[in-house]
């Protein structure tokens, strides 16, 4: 079964931009604008998340911990424009990558292509 890569981002633009990004890459993807509309959608235990941490509702963070302790989630990688050494401490505690905005392009590539493996 092909997994997906869920972007989870309240910015349409990024989410837009990021899911164009991962198309042309070959990436099956899907956007939510928010924490709880991805609860809400149907998903595979070996799908992706991209999280961004900043969102009016759930955070990123919320979300990833959620996941992670229900055993829902195999790969994550939380982004943010405004984070602090404390976000990425956990987030990285719960095996997820962290990385600031902008991403760059490579960098999400790169991270994409290894969840394949």
């Amino acid at each position: 079964m092909e997994q997906t890569i869920h972007v989870i981002d309240d910015d349409e633009g990024v989410r837009e931009s990021l899911l164009s990004l991962l198309d042309c890459y070959g990436f099956k993807a899907q956007g939510h604008p928010s924490a709880e509309a991805f609860l809400a959608f149907p998903r595979q235990t070996h799908d992706c998340v991209l999280v961004d941490h900043h969102m009016p509702g759930m955070t990123g963070l919320e979300l990833l911990e959620r996941l992670f302790s229900e055993g829902s989630c195999c790969h994550a990688l939380m982004m943010t424009a405004g984070g602090s050494a404390e976000i990425a401490a956990r987030a990285k505690s719960l095996g997820a990558k962290y990385l600031t905005k902008p991403v760059e392009a490579n960098v999400l590539i790169e991270w994409a292509e290894q969840q394949k493996r």
